[in-house]
């Protein structure tokens, strides 16, 4: 079996610490492949830097001679219309239908038009989540739908830090983008300022622009609140140090693809709190503390924890690298039998 890993420049060429979570899936289904012995190759050929690099990244990616590979597997929808494709199956992850509701993430219309008949001509997809997979479908999809959850480095199933015995301080934390509005970390600060217990902070971790009008409401918020730490970047480095330092992980978004900051706290034996009303797949909420506007006191939050703290580390515990490559490789052979 020849497989080609189609992805963002980015995904493969920059430094680990500063791609995306789509990054971090293209290096660790290309790594997976090759430590299972299968013939992979990147083609790292997107570049969005500039309207004209999008439009030459489409040209290059249509030209290309895929006819001598078995898969060409685009590891995040892309505008893309191989002319010569020969026997080779042709597989999207997809992670998210984001650009087509916030503004954000939104491409031109015209390759909004792209992305879309682009997912729809694949001979298969494989959604990062049940939830996903309904959307997928719910756009007009009719091939075949594989649900394939991403999984989590063994890093985090390393021992968490031990704990203070009678730390005063409970805290709260955040790790994502914080300028999003998907996120809606300004309705996690409003939530949180509801809290009067003086002895709880909520840490903010994440990048941002600090010109977005959405982080300026996050600043005007979160200035009459000492409480509120507005922490930036997470290192790549501390992170696991830093969910380690938390009591919960305060996750207020609107809506997950899949949820990989959610899975990393329970596999480090830190709960999370969501919204009742965010849509988030089912798969990584089973342990999660559904709020509708009111976090529980501290007490409750810290008592939460001392009681799940095993069983949210056994339940990530399914979502290992080493699972989701293993079903990838399956979808190809299911395909390539056909």
């Amino acid at each position: 079996m020849k497989v080609l890993l189609v992805a963002s420049k980015g995904d493969f060429e920059e430094d680990v610490s500063k791609v995306t979570g789509i990054g971090r899936y293209a290096r660790e289904v290309y790594n997976g492949l090759v430590n299972s012995g299968i013939n992979v190759s990147a083609y790292p050929v997107y570049d969005y830097s500039s309207f004209t690099s999008s439009f030459l990244s489409m040209i290059k990616g249509m030209l290309h001679n895929y006819a001598d590979y078995d898969i060409i597997h685009l590891l995040s929808p892309k505008p893309f219309f191989p002319i010569r494709k020969g026997k080779a199956r042709w597989i999207t992850t997809v992670h998210d239908l984001f650009f087509l509701k916030y503004k954000e993430s939104k491409p031109t219309p015209m390759m909004e038009r792209f992305y879309i008949k682009s997912i729809l001509s694949s001979d298969a997809i494989i959604a990062v989540s049940s939830l996903i997979k309904e959307d997928v479908e719910r756009l007009g999809y009719k091939g075949k739908v594989f649900v394939v959850n991403p999984g989590i480095g063994d890093e985090f199933f390393t021992a968490p830090i031990k704990r203070e015995e009678k730390k005063k301080i409970v805290k709260l934390g955040y790790i994502g983008k914080l300028d999003s509005e998907r996120k809606d970390v300004i309705r996690g600060i409003r939530i949180f300022k509801k809290l009067k217990d003086e002895n709880v902070i909520f840490e903010l971790w994440g990048s941002y622009n600090p010109n977005s009008e959405v982080f300026k409401e996050i600043k005007k918020e979160s200035e009459d609140d000492r409480r509120i730490k507005i922490m930036g970047p997470a290192p790549n480095e501390k992170l696991i140090e830093i969910y380690d330092s938390f009591d919960a992980l305060f996750f207020p978004t609107k809506e997950e693809g899949f949820g990989l900051s959610i899975i990393e706290a329970q596999a480090r034996g830190v709960p999370v709190i969501v919204f009742k009303n965010a849509r988030i797949p089912k798969e990584v909420c089973e342990y999660c503390i559904k709020i509708d506007d009111e976090l529980q006191s501290t007490d409750e939050i810290t008592s939460f924890r001392d009681k799940y703290f095993q069983s949210l580390r056994d339940y990530a515990s399914q979502f290992s690298w080493k699972n989701s490559v293993k079903k990838v490789i399956n979808i190809y052979n299911n395909l390539i039998d056909l």
